[in-house]
């Protein structure tokens, strides 16, 4: 009976122990039929063992795996090679109700039964599934932030190898992730020079003896060999006994910045140091808000930077010249309130009492809000170029005055015929008044009173030619008056005319009837004159058989008056003309060169035109022009 029971309490003891096995367990045939269904496999499929033992395994799977069972079966029994007794993997199962789900499925073959059969153990791995998957999308969502983060992330062990490293930073460096997780950061990325020092840095935050935190601005070397400026901030990274086990880094590329930067401060150097050698200081002025003044702009003025900028009401008050205060002040409300521009020359006195001339130039108008009004502009200290123009004037004055003396010289010959003339009439007539007196007869008052009238005309006509001439020839300064030109022309003529008949040439006048009237300097505007009609008599000396005549004449053009000298001479060369109105270039063996220069000159400063043109049938029309006066 012993014996005859063993077999039965083996059978019991196997039930037991499947039953109380956490796994489902099956066993089936070779024909894949289901023999053996333990309790988990009930309560994980939901069937009872009474209703699919007998049946086919494949009832346990969902289509297309259920129609596939039977033919990788059959494969089996005749090639042996198994997809899955012996291995194990993860398959999809389904329970009596449809639903579906993951299962981990260990097969193995019960070795020397008869027919062949087999077990599977079977592990609902829903939960581990759905945690993996939760891990991975966790994982996937840190990693999609740091790869939207716009700054390099970078994880460093102990050893200072890469453990992490974020889409930027693959970007920054030029090398993919699999070519930099594990690799030695500091040889791999940092130049050689600071590779030393920068592991040691790392070795101090492991330490603890530098704060992780502080920020650091350390160089790269990309992969193709570029540096680039890194920003750092570090943090450290412990495992859950506290211990350090590397550092978590953030890093920004700021190359371009710095880059930037340093260009900027270069250029706000060499700003400062261009305003500094102009002399140009610049402003802003808010209302409301207040002023910003530049560096410049303080030394210009004289004052002290630690006090601020000085407002515009007492700028007014405090800087300008109290003769142009009031001028000031006027065009600057005027600027603000009507024009929106400024464009002013006033003077300056500085703490020191001196004076200084300055060009403020300003623009204005409003902020992004559209109320608070903005004044941006310059301030020019212009001292030096007004001392320099002044300079300048008066050497042109000097010289003007030099040419008018040269010119009278070269007219010397015709103006001492021209006085001499009525200096020998006043002798002759008094001489004759003399023997009127002196004779025995007795003068005859009519005579002797028709001796004196000469005398008087004479003396006058001399004198008209002197006053004229002193008035030429006097050193003055410009200044300007209200001038019919055909008058100056006719007034020209007591000092032109003499020289033209001792060069027997004649000086014939054409004016226009009516010209209207020019602002000019009389005595700059004869000096043209009388320069042109000498290089016109020169010219008519110079061509053998030339109509002795030069004519002066006015004629009105749309937008100005011209005055022409008109010759019949030698004409102008090709080969001088471009050298004919340059200093000190003549074709006159005892010329000085600077006639038509200087005439030039003065025409340019009464905003006029100097030129020449071919006169019809031989010689040389030069002429020039003036803007006419603007009446109201």
């Amino acid at each position: 009976m012993t014996a005859a029971s063993a077999p039965g309490r083996a059978e019991l003891e196997l039930k037991a122990l499947l039953d109380a096995a956490v796994d489902a367990v099956i066993v089936i045939d070779h024909r894949g039929c289901i023999d053996t269904f333990n309790r988990s496999a009930e309560r994980l499929f939901g069937w009872r063992a009474t209703d699919v033992v007998g049946k086919n395994v494949a009832v346990l799977m969902p289509e297309p795996y259920r129609a596939e069972h039977d033919g990788y079966m059959g494969n089996y029994m005749r090639s042996r090679h198994a997809r899955i007794i012996g291995i194990g993997r993860e398959v999809v199962a389904q329970r009596r109700d449809g639903t579906v789900f993951p299962a981990s499925l260990a097969v193995g073959e019960i070795k020397g039964s008869n027919p062949q059969r087999f077990v599977g153990f079977i592990h609902d791995i829903t939960s581990r599934k759905a945690a993996v998957d939760a891990l991975r999308r966790e994982r996937d969502r840190a990693q999609s932030y740091l790869d939207l983060a716009e700054v390099m992330l970078l994880a460093l062990d102990v050893d200072g190898r890469i453990a992490l490293i974020n889409r930027k930073g693959c970007e920054i460096l030029g090398y993919n992730e699999a070519e930099l997780l594990g690799r030695d950061w500091f040889e791999l990325c940092l130049p050689e020079r600071t590779r030393d020092h920068s592991r040691a840095g790392l070795v101090d935050v492991m330490a603890g003896t530098r704060d992780p935190l502080s920020h650091i601005e350390d160089t790269v070397v990309t992969r193709d060999g570029q540096s680039k400026l890194i920003a750092w901030r570090t943090s450290l990274l412990r495992d859950e006994r506290g211990q350090v086990v590397g550092t978590l880094s953030s890093g920004e590329d700021v190359t371009e910045r710095r880059d930037a930067e340093q260009r900027l401060r270069k250029s706000e150097a060499l700003l400062r140091a261009a305003q500094e050698i102009a002399g140009l200081g610049n402003y802003e002025v808010r209302s409301p808000g207040g002023s910003t003044w530049s560096d410049q702009m303080y030394r210009i003025v004289g004052c002290d930077p630690a006090e601020g900028p000085v407002e515009p009401p007492e700028f007014v008050a405090r800087v300008v010249h109290p003769d142009d205060a009031e001028h000031v002040n006027r065009e600057w409300q005027r600027a603000i309130t009507e024009t929106g521009k400024l464009d002013l020359e006033y003077r300056i006195v500085r703490p020191d009492g001196t004076v200084r001339d300055v060009h403020a130039i300003a623009q204005v108008g409003t902020d992004a809000d559209g109320e608070t009004v903005v004044v941006t502009g310059t301030l020019h200290d212009i001292t030096d170029r007004k001392r320099a123009e002044e300079e300048m004037r008066q050497s042109q004055e000097k010289l003007t005055h030099v040419a008018r003396l040269s010119t009278m010289g070269e007219m010397a010959t015709g103006l001492a015929h021209e006085i001499n003339q009525p200096l020998t009439a006043i002798a002759t007539y008094a001489q004759a008044a003399s023997r009127l007196v002196n004779s025995a007869a007795g003068a005859d008052p009519d005579d002797l009173r028709d001796a004196l009238t000469q005398i008087t005309n004479q003396a006058l006509r001399a004198g008209e030619v002197i006053k004229r001439l002193r008035g030429f020839v006097k050193n003055r300064s410009m200044h300007t008056e209200t001038l019919d030109l055909n008058h100056l022309v006719e007034d020209l003529r007591v000092l032109a005319e003499p020289d033209a008949r001792v060069n027997d040439v004649r000086l014939t006048l054409d004016l226009a009837p009516s010209v209207p009237p020019v602002s000019a300097d009389p005595v700059q505007i004869q000096q043209v004159l009388l320069n042109l009609v000498r290089n016109a008599i020169d010219a008519t000396n110079e061509r053998e058989g030339a109509v002795r005549e030069v004519v002066v004449g006015t004629r009105v053009r749309p937008d100005a008056v011209e005055v022409y000298v008109m010759d019949r001479g030698a004409g102008i060369s090709p080969k001088i003309v471009d050298n004919l109105y340059n200093p000190f270039f003549t074709t006159k063996a005892a010329g000085t060169g600077l006639g038509l220069a200087i005439s030039r000159s003065i025409v340019r400063a009464h905003l006029g035109r100097l030129g020449h043109r071919d006169t019809p049938g031989g010689g040389t029309t030069f002429w020039f022009t003036l803007p006419p006066l603007r009446t109201a």
